[in-house]
């Protein structure tokens, strides 16, 4: 198995990690970009490694990385149908990563023609890739939020803006989704939810779940778009440039409040990304 990679310097100079013998190569790949609406979207570093390398190494290798998500692939197991992954930031391993899975899954397209059909996290959850047009596509569970109070008061003092209503998975280490009171400006979408300031400090203190803020700009069935931000300051992540596994709490509460199960999704970071997704029969399709 060849592949023509170019090996990645984080730096001007060669990070020390590539001489490990456990490397067979690294490269980068973005997803969820559009330069036709400046979005710049998020990256991913691949590091495909042989047998041996530990987890202490894979953190200490994520941590030299400037990339929101480090991804591990053995070599041994990605010309497989089922092939495990682990993704971890600069500080910790990260439990769940859809941009992540996508980034790699699109690397190994690109480089080798082919993808394992089914990756599998550490916590034994199934990412199924679909590809399309030689793009990867990600199908993932829904998750159904249910709507909390708890959740509601514990976060009034962390945004700027009045929360209307706040939706939480049951589970510690989950997702809240939080709508607001405030109409933001639907005729400009550059105001849309980047006015509203978020306090991380209180936040990271305060709440155990990942927190979505999330608006519906059009609520046209054919062409529905809505706007979100991530915020995960108790994992590590201030505020999220592009966040694909997010999308299975998101589209089951779209689809409950307004009927919709086809939205682009434009997540209003620094960067900004787009994301597309389908939603049907308690499944998420996201490319």
């Amino acid at each position: 198995m060849q592949a023509k990679v170019n090996t990645l310097c984080l730096t001007k100079r060669k990070p020390k990690w590539l001489a490990l013998r456990f490397i067979k190569l690294t490269s980068t790949e973005s997803v969820f970009y559009s330069p036709a609406n400046n979005l710049k979207g998020s990256s991913a570093l691949i590091v495909i490694y042989k047998n041996g390398l530990t987890s202490k190494t894979m953190q200490y290798i994520a941590s030299q990385s400037n990339h929101p998500a480090t991804v591990f692939l053995n070599q041994n197991e990605i010309t497989k149908r089922h092939c495990n992954i682990r993704w971890f930031n600069q500080t910790s391993e990260i439990k769940r990563c859809g941009h992540g899975t996508l980034a790699a899954s699109n690397f190994l397209i690109k480089h080798f023609g082919y993808c394992p059909e089914v990756l599998t996290s550490m916590s034994h959850e199934r990412f199924t890739i679909r590809v399309k047009k030689q793009r990867a596509q990600l199908l993932l569970k829904s998750i159904e939020p249910k709507k909390s109070e708890l959740a509601a008061g514990e976060l009034k003092s962390v945004f700027s803006s009045a929360i209307k209503a706040a939706y939480s998975t049951g589970d510690k280490n989950g997702y809240t989704v939080v709508l607001f009171n405030k109409e933001f400006n639907e005729d400009v979408e550059k105001d849309d939810l980047k006015s509203l300031h978020v306090g991380s400090k209180a936040l990271s203190k305060l709440h155990k779940n990942a927190v979505i803020a999330l608006s519906i700009k059009n609520k046209d069935k054919k062409n529905a778009i809505a706007h979100f931000r991530y915020f995960a300051p108790q994992f590590g992540v201030n505020e999220d440039s592009a966040t694909g596994s997010a999308i299975t709490v998101i589209a089951p509460l779209l689809f409950r409040l307004h009927g919709l199960n086809k939205v682009k999704l434009i997540q209003q970071s620094n960067n900004g990304a787009l994301l597309n997704y389908e939603f049907n029969n308690a499944k998420v399709v996201i490319y």
